[in-house]
């Protein structure tokens, strides 16, 4: 776990990757996949829902797109034609989690990230339907500027934050450190910034240093071992 580099959470391009996209669109065997693995997703959920549509957003659907940028696949559900005793979201989130962990699946070596996403709450980053073919929200290329004084100064209250839950060994404490971290993101998002808000931008620099993967990985092995017996 990098606790000391600073990693740039975007980058500037002219246009879109060339892996997925060609002339504003997406490439038709790129469109065919997603929704194959769309499909598939919905099925694995495992209980009845109806899905609006299809949609990419994220840094692969933008101008900024880093080597570590995931093809961020959303199904956009009607919430209330779930059919599930428990709360839809937190239904969904878990879901998609246990997905991830089940599969490895990517479009030319890029990682297809999947989530289920409220109709009535739209993403406000740029999107593309795979189901229409056209943009929901066109990106530009000429992004908004943000205070990078700013952002370096949050990574490193993170990463400070992450770095203390680690060194407790405790399950407990690290879950509760990428809780409140994906919940800061998800606050980002909800601003006019959206995409370029500060929260937001925290998290793909500490996604792209690996502090992310570094903590869940020690989750990971905390609760295998939680879960087990030592050999005597």
């Amino acid at each position: 776990m990098n606790f000391n580099e600073f990693a740039a959470p975007i980058e500037r391009h002219d246009e879109l990757n060339t892996k997925l996209w060609k002339d504003g669109h997406l490439k038709p065997e790129v469109s065919i996949a997603l929704i194959k693995i769309a499909r598939d997703f919905k099925k694995y959920i495992g209980v009845s829902f109806k899905v609006l549509d299809i949609v990419v957003a994220g840094g692969n659907a933008n101008y900024n797109y880093t080597k570590h940028s995931d093809i961020d696949l959303h199904l956009i559900a009607d919430y209330d034609s779930v059919k599930c005793d428990r709360e839809a979201a937190e239904l969904f989130d878990s879901k998609r989690l246990l997905y991830k962990k089940d599969h490895n699946i990517n479009i030319y070596g890029i990682p297809v990230e999947l989530y289920v996403e409220d109709s009535r709450h739209p993403a406000v980053s740029s999107s593309y339907s795979v189901v229409k073919d056209e943009w929901e929200r066109r990106p530009v290329p000429n992004m908004p500027e943000y205070d990078e004084e700013d952002l370096k100064k949050m990574v490193k209250v993170w990463r400070t934050v992450i770095q203390h839950a680690t060194k407790t060994g405790e399950l407990s404490a690290c879950r509760s450190a990428l809780k409140l971290l994906r919940a800061y993101r998800k606050l980002g998002l909800k601003t006019p910034a959206g995409e370029f808000s500060i929260p937001n931008l925290v998290y793909k620099s500490l996604r792209n240093d690996e502090t992310i993967k570094g903590i869940q990985t020690m989750i990971d092995r905390l609760h295998n071992q939680e879960l087990s017996l030592p050999q005597e």
